[in-house]
């Protein structure tokens, strides 16, 4: 029993009851619901048989990672239809891991989830549609309590305010519309995944608010494309410069 609960304490196994609730409550109320099961079978399946083709990884850490990528990604594409795109994202997603990494760390550079489905994008269109972000109460309190708990709520807090006052600035858009258009399920998930976003304070504070002003120009200047993810990717990269400027400055003062 006291394994069990153990066990239920981990961050990585709440991302994961979050995202099977998320995507129960929008199944069970959809006409579509074997397409999305469907779907989602996939990309878990996918992303676990890759984890161990690639890695040789039977750890439950390892496999729990790999999951939440291809349950992220299972919610994230668009449900029907051809499955290729999806398989395709969950197995370059997980590759992703294992051949593009910083040379000197050797740690993964982008967000798995999002390299996958970027270049999925990028090779058959966009096949998004984000179908499992429903509840945002749900997101807010279970993924908040996640996040609280590890420490890294400033990430999606600073995404959230500079997108709304960016999208209402920007995009001329009335303050109480652009209060409903950050992306929950991206700020309180994908956002912040450990290995690929800042653990200190105040890189969280730059990276999520960086991450809140390219998702409004990406969206304004490349509509077609999925602006979080190619903000999200474009700070996944150039996150070891921008640790290495706050540091100075610190050093500076």
């Amino acid at each position: 029993m006291n394994r069990v609960r153990a066990m239920f304490k981990k961050p990585k196994v709440q991302i994961l009851l979050l995202l099977g609730l998320l995507a129960i409550i929008r199944i069970v109320s959809s006409v579509d619901a074997p397409e999305k099961l469907i779907l989602l079978a996939t990309t878990l399946l996918t992303a676990l048989f890759a984890e161990w083709a690639l890695f040789g990884s039977i750890k439950s850490t390892a496999l729990q990672s790999a999951a939440i990528t291809g349950a992220i990604i299972g919610i994230l594409m668009a449900p029907g239809g051809d499955l290729l795109p999806a398989w395709t994202a969950t197995l370059l997603a997980i590759a992703s891991k294992r051949w593009i990494h910083f040379p000197k760390t050797k740690k993964h550079i982008f967000n798995p989830a999002a390299a996958g489905i970027a270049l999925s994008i990028l090779l058959f269109g966009n096949r998004i549609n984000w179908w499992g972000n429903t509840m945002p109460i749900l997101i807010l309190c279970a993924g908040g309590f996640i996040l609280f708990r590890l420490h890294r709520l400033a990430l999606p807090f600073s995404y959230i305010i500079v997108r709304v006052i960016t999208v209402a600035l920007i995009g001329g858009v009335p303050l109480h519309t652009a209060l409903l258009l950050p992306n929950l399920c991206f700020a309180f998930i994908m956002l912040v995944e450990p290995k690929t976003s800042p653990g200190k304070r105040t890189e969280q504070w730059i990276f999520g608010g960086l991450c809140g002003l390219l998702a409004t120009l990406a969206y304004q200047w490349i509509p077609a494309f999925e602006g979080d993810l190619l903000a999200l990717l474009s700070l996944n990269l150039l996150r070891p410069q921008l640790a290495r400027l706050i540091h100075q400055k610190k050093d500076a003062s």
